[in-house]
Order: C-alpha cells, then structure tokens, then sequence
C-alpha cells in the first residue's frame, strides 16, 4: 500500500503517518518500492528467527524434514505458533518436477489454515480461550471449530482439501515436546496429481512418523500423548 492509503485504512492523516513510515524503512521494518509502496521486510522473522529455541527446533527438525521430502518428492514446513498467528519457520524441497511450496515466514490466522486448526488443537485451553476472544468468530462458528479440533485431538493428524487453493490436500501433525507441550506443526501441501495419484494413508503415516521423530529429539512425549498423537486408525 501507499501512504495514502495506509492513512485512508487507519483513518489517519498522511502527516501522522509519514514519519512512522519513514522510522520503519530505516530500521528495516518497511520496504518501500519505486512505485512509493510499503511492504513488510523479513526483519520480523528473522528477529524471531534468533529465539534460540527456535532455532534448535529447526536444526533438529531439518534432518527429518528433509528425508521426509526425499521420500514423498513433496516439499514439507514446519510452523510454529507466534501469539495469535501461526509462522512457517523451515521447508524441506522435493524433487518432484512439480509441487507446492510455502513461503518461509509466511503467517496465518490459526483456524483458516488446516495446519492452523492443527496448532490450535493442541494449545492449552486456556491459550484456546484467548484465541477466540480476539478471534471475532461468532459463538456458533467457534463451537463448530471446537467440535473439529476434537476430532484433531482424538486423531492426532488432519489430512483435509486446502481450505485456499482447489486441488490441493495439506497432511499437518503436531511436533510435541517432552511434557505434551506443542513445538511446532509439520505439514506437507501437496498436489492432487493425475498421473501419479499419492497414496494417501501412506503419506499421512510418513508425515505423523517424521514429528514422532522430531518430538524424540526433545525426550519421550507423555503416556498419555503418544496414544493419540499420530493416530491413522481412522484414515
């Protein structure tokens, strides 16, 4: 956008604005093009990037995720959960000719996203609760929502259609730590192919077996999780 319309959005004028602007592009917030619009740099991520356990779940992660990639030729991410947003930190590249790819320090509202409503599945209520409040869902659509993070819980994975691009499933599976805690989410966007149709319940066991070995990397999870957690009966 343009200052005039960042202003117009905010209701502000362009002179409250114009100096905000301009401390953001200095400190490399803000990234103004020829046209003299605004677009958001990759400090951010890179900031949150630095968070030393994030960067210890990535380099424990990549290893996995990227025999994971070898194996189904499909491009994986790992995502983590930032406040109210879910952040893609990592990717793993196939080598099929064509495939899906998401951006590394892409962000997205939890439940508009399957590996989102994946993380919001296994955040502590509490966090839920907080999440819906700021959510501006209506009480009818949060209880539905609830009703499908259950079902997540009780499965341990979600394989559903892409809820933003026709044609494409997303596999996502919770990364969890030694306590139960949530890591991050694994989740592979793939492709549904004519010519070479994936196998479905082989690719859901692969994706939910590589964060069983991203999450041993960090201790045995709870008794109570692994039951659960990464659970194909139904698929």
């Amino acid at each position: 956008m343009n200052l005039t319309g960042i202003a117009d959005a905010l209701g502000r004028s362009k002179q409250e604005l114009f100096r905000v602007l301009v401390c953001l592009q200095e400190r490399g917030y803000l990234v103004r093009d020829e046209g003299q619009t605004y677009r958001l740099s990759t400090k951010l991520f890179e900031i949150g990037s630095q968070h030393a356990s994030t960067q210890m779940l990535i380099a424990h992660a990549m290893p996995h995720m990227e025999r994971l990639a070898r194996q189904l030729r499909e491009s994986c991410h790992l995502n983590i959960v930032v406040q109210d947003r879910m952040l893609v930190v990592a990717r793993a590249e196939g080598d099929a000719d064509v495939m899906l790819a998401v951006r590394i320090g892409a962000t997205f509202a939890l439940h508009r996203r399957v590996s989102g409503m994946v993380g919001l599945a296994f955040l502590p209520e509490h966090r839920r609760q907080e999440y819906w409040k700021q959510s501006g869902e209506s009480a009818s659509r949060i209880k539905a929502c609830e009703m499908h993070l259950t079902e997540i819980r009780d499965r341990g994975h979600a394989d559903e259609d892409s809820p933003i691009v026709m044609g494409v499933k997303d596999c996502a599976t919770p990364v969890l730590g030694c306590e139960g805690s949530l890591l991050g989410v694994l989740c592979v966007s793939h492709l549904c192919r004519r010519d070479e149709p994936i196998d479905l319940s082989g690719l859901v066991q692969s994706v939910v077996q590589c964060a069983r070995d991203i999450s041993a990397e960090f201790g045995p999870t709870s008794s109570a999780k692994p039951k659960r957690f990464g659970s194909t009966d139904q698929n």
